[in-house]
C-alpha cells in the first residue's frame, strides 16, 4: 500500500509562535457558506492550541481596520468571493499576507472553462465539455454527449446546482433559468466511475502530494447530500485503486499545481472510469478544512495530526513585513 508521506513531519518550533495576530476570515454570503464556518470552528482551535491570537470574521463585516490589526489572515472560506481570486486581491491591497493561492491561481481554478484548458494543456484527460447557452440545441447536445450530460456552474463548488440529465427540456430549462440569472453552466460528458481527491500541502518550500483519496457511493454522481451524509459514502484514504493510477493521479495533481501556480496547499478533484483512467475534474485552492473534511483525511493518513496540517499551512504565509508590494 503506498504512502507518498510515510510518517509525521519532523519536529519543530510550530510556527504560529512567530505569528501572533491571525484574522480569520469564513462565512460570507456565496452558497457554499455552511461549509466555511464548519471549517472556521476547526480550524479556531487548532489556531489556538498552536498559541495564535485569532479573531474570527465574517467576511461579510469585514473592513480595513481589522486588516491593519493583524499580522496574517487566515482564510477558510470557500466558492464566490473567498476562492474566486477577488478577496487574495482586497488582502494584496491591504499587504496582509495570507494562505492559499494568489489572485490568478485562484481565479483561473474557480472558472471551471478557464481551468479545464489549462488541465488539457498540461496533458491531463479532461472530459468533453461546452458552455451551455439558450441559443444551445438540448437535443442534438445529448446525442453528441451519448444522451447524458453532467451540468454545472461555471463558476461554484459543493456540487451545488449541478447534475445528471438525460432529458431535453430538463436541460433546456436548466439553461433558461440559468440565463435569465446570469450564471454560466458548462456541460460535460458525463463519466461513471470512483471519486478519488489527490491534496498537496507544501512542506519546507516544496509540495507535497498526500495520500489519495477516494469515495464510493450509490448515487448518480457525489452530489451535495452524499458529501454532508457519512452514512451514503465510503472512504479509502489511501484507496484501494491500482499502484499505476493512484500514482498517475499524484502525478497529475501535482502538474495542476504547477500549471496553475498555485500555491500553499490545494485539492484536485478526478473521476476513475471502469477502465482505469483518470479524468479531470476540477481544482479547489481553498479545500475545506474541517476534522473531518478530504483533506485532514488525507493529512492524517500521511501521519499528521490536524494540528500539524494547519501548522503547514501557517508556514507557508510570509510574515507581513516582508509580504509583496506592489
Amino acid at each position: 500500500m503506498h504512502r507518498t508521506l510515510s510518517a509525521s513531519p519532523t519536529p519543530r518550533q510550530p510556527v504560529a509562535a512567530q505569528r501572533r495576530r491571525a484574522l480569520l476570515i469564513t462565512g460570507g454570503s456565496g452558497p457554499e457558506r455552511r461549509g466555511s464556518l464548519a471549517s472556521a470552528v476547526d480550524v479556531a482551535a487548532a489556531l489556538e492550541q498552536l498559541g495564535v491570537d485569532t479573531t474570527v470574521c465574517d467576511l461579510d463585516n469585514l473592513d480595513r481596520a481589522l486588516l491593519d490589526e493583524h499580522d496574517l489572515a487566515f482564510l477558510a472560506i470557500h466558492g464566490w468571493y473567498g476562492e474566486d481570486g477577488k478577496l487574495q486581491g482586497l488582502l494584496e491591497l491591504a499587504a496582509l499576507p495570507y494562505n492559499g493561492s494568489g489572485v490568478a491561481a485562484s481565479a483561473v481554478a474557480m472558472h471551471k472553462p478557464l481551468c479545464n484548458r489549462v488541465a488539457a494543456e498540461a496533458g491531463l484527460a479532461v472530459p468533453r465539455w461546452l458552455v451551455l447557452t439558450p441559443q444551445q440545441d438540448a437535443a442534438e447536445l445529448l446525442e453528441r454527449f451519448g444522451g447524458r450530460v453532467f451540468v454545472k456552474p461555471a463558476s461554484g463548488g459543493g456540487s451545488l446546482d449541478a447534475g445528471v440529465v438525460d432529458i431535453v427540456d430538463e436541460l433546456r430549462a436548466r439553461c433558461d433559468a440559468a440565463a435569465a440569472q446570469g450564471i454560466e453552466l458548462l456541460a460535460c460528458e458525463h463519466i461513471a466511475g470512483i471519486d478519488v481527491s489527490v491534496g498537496i500541502v507544501e512542506c519546507d518550500g516544496a509540495p507535497r502530494v498526500l495520500p489519495e483519496l477516494a469515495t464510493r457511493h450509490d448515487a448518480a454522481f457525489y452530489d451535495y447530500a452524499v458529501k454532508h451524509d457519512a452514512s451514503r459514502r465510503r472512504h479509502e484514504c489511501p484507496s484501494r485503486l491500482d499502484g499505476a493510477v493512484a500514482q498517475s493521479l499524484r502525478e497529475q495533481a501535482l502538474r495542476m499545481y504547477r500549471a496553475l501556480g498555485c500555491r500553499g496547499y490545494m485539492r484536485a478533484d478526478f473521476i476513475v472510469d471502469a477502465a482505469g483512467r483518470g479524468w479531470f475534474l476540477e481544482v479547489n485552492t481553498l479545500p475545506g478544512l474541517s476534522r473531518a473534511g478530504n483533506l485532514a483525511t488525507m493529512a492524517a493518513a500521511a501521519g499528521w495530526t490536524y494540528s500539524e496540517l494547519i501548522d503547514h499551512i501557517l508556514a507557508t504565509i510570509p510574515p507581513r513585513s516582508t509580504h509583496y508590494r506592489p
